[in-house]
């Protein structure tokens, strides 16, 4: 069933996106920024086929109860595809709280250069939050 096919390949999708984000977090850990980066295209890539399986598998779902307009969805799906769409939900809640514990992560980290960067040049602050580095002060770097 191509259906299938379709949830299938989601699935396959979104456990890459978790198999890189892994990745992601035990480099952030050690400061393996380059590998974090040599990632992104990969990401990009899974995010917009995943994103493509999905939006194929609720297209071939809405031509189903087209079909049998009086059948739930759930009366017209066997069980496999009902698996692999609960799959795909178990799947999309890891990947979620990956990605929080990344943005943690990346947070912690902006956080520790931002400091590092305010100890060791010189700023001013203008207005609430915009920081302003002069030609003169970036000279006298404390080092």
């Amino acid at each position: 069933m191509i259906l299938h096919k379709f949830l299938n390949d989601a699935v396959c999708d979104l456990q890459s996106l978790i198999d890189i984000n892994n990745l992601d977090l035990q480099d952030i850990k050690e400061a393996n920024h380059d590998a974090i980066f040599s990632r992104l295209e990969s990401k990009n890539n899974l995010i917009t086929s995943f994103e493509n399986n999905k939006h194929n598998a609720d297209n071939e779902m809405v031509k189903l109860t087209k079909r049998f307009p009086s059948k739930s969805i759930e009366e017209l799906l066997d069980d496999r595809a009902m698996e692999l769409i609960d799959l795909m939900r178990t799947n999309l809640k890891t990947l979620r709280e990956l990605n929080k514990n990344y943005a943690k992560s990346v947070v912690a980290v902006y956080e520790f250069y931002n400091s590092l960067v305010e100890s060791i040049l010189p700023s001013e602050k203008v207005g609430y939050s915009n920081k302003s580095f002069s030609k003169v002060d970036l000279v006298n770097i404390e080092a």
